[in-house]
């Protein structure tokens, strides 16, 4: 009779948390903010920005604002989730000595008639959700976990031109968003690079002489060009415009199965002259390579129509990583 107020006592003290003082809080997001800004200097690094590339591939999920935040706590973070997703997989703790990654939460609350504008009627406002603000939650990488669920990691290949097949419809549905934007697609001289696109003449054109892979990187690589707006944005410096181009092509084919991360990305150094340029680019380059990754996946698989000539070898069947387009 005398145990069980103590047994409910020691429950109480394992489950409560300790709230926060006003002081302490503002410190944890003056120093999550800090570490934000930090992580947006480091993009402006050929390793910084290599390191963003390549876990994009595998932190789709999070914004970008979340993985410079994850990145900086974790730098080999390949697989982030919360801790209760990872014990519905079987792993209960985590590797002594490591800390939960934080990163922002949005906050939301459920408006009332009172809160909507003059314009806006008591029915439309009531019950919708608003954005109040933001907090820091806990999240795990896997290897943070104890036991051994990831598997070694081979060396990365060397830096060769890709040869092999290329990832059943990559071409095609890469083909297609370019077509869709009223450009052809052609098989030709690229001026010693694998792929270019001329504006004025609305063409895309690959090498002929390459194997498969190649060829679909490099036409992912073109369509990124396009989905950038590297047309229009003429003040735009060409090594940026690249830089963005091939970053939108690595991700795109790691997530469909063409592993050119760990030496496809671009190494250059100075190519940001400033935070806002390689914040802006990082967002536009996953933004982009998100676009064509849900039009990869909605979209039927169907061959595009290629121009050829009697000289030209079959360019939807080929593909190349344009590093110079």
């Amino acid at each position: 009779m005398t145990r069980t107020p103590k047994r409910r006592a020691s429950t109480d003290r394992r489950t409560s948390r300790r709230t926060l003082s006003p002081e302490e809080r503002a410190e944890r997001l003056s120093a999550a903010r800090q570490q934000l800004l930090d992580g947006v200097d480091k993009l402006m690094t050929a390793d910084g920005w290599q390191q963003l590339i390549t876990s994009r591939a595998w932190l789709r999920r999070y914004s970008l604002n979340n993985l410079i935040m994850i990145l900086q706590q974790c730098p080999e973070a390949t697989d982030v989730r919360p801790l209760s997703e990872w014990r519905k997989e079987g792993y209960g703790y985590m590797r002594k000595g490591t800390h939960k990654i934080k990163i922002w939460k949005p906050r939301f609350r459920m408006l009332d008639a009172d809160d909507g504008s003059d314009s806006t009627s008591d029915e439309e406002t009531s019950g919708k959700a608003a954005l109040s603000g933001f907090m820091l939650v806990p999240v795990v990488d896997v290897s943070q976990l104890q036991g051994d669920p990831a598997a070694n990691r081979p060396a990365p290949p060397l830096p060769v031109e890709l040869s092999g097949d290329a990832p059943a419809g990559l071409w095609d549905g890469i083909a297609a968003q370019i077509t869709a934007r009223g450009y052809r697609i052609e098989p030709g001289d690229c001026g010693g690079a694998f792929g270019q696109t001329v504006w004025a003449e609305r063409r895309v054109t690959v090498r002929a002489d390459v194997d498969c892979a190649q060829a679909a990187k490099t036409l992912t690589h073109e369509l990124a060009h396009i989905l950038c707006d590297h047309e229009t944005r003429t003040d735009t410096p060409r090594p940026l415009r690249e830089v963005e181009a091939e970053s939108v092509a690595c991700i795109v084919a790691a997530i469909c199965g063409l592993d050119t991360l760990a030496y496809s990305v671009p190494y250059a150094v100075g190519w940001a002259a400033d935070r806002d340029t390689a914040r802006a680019s990082a967002e536009r380059v996953l933004t982009v390579a998100d676009a064509i990754l849900e039009r990869l996946d909605r979209a039927p698989r169907q061959p595009a129509t290629v121009d050829t000539d009697s000289n030209a070898v079959d360019v939807a069947q080929r593909a190349v990583p344009a590093a110079v387009a």
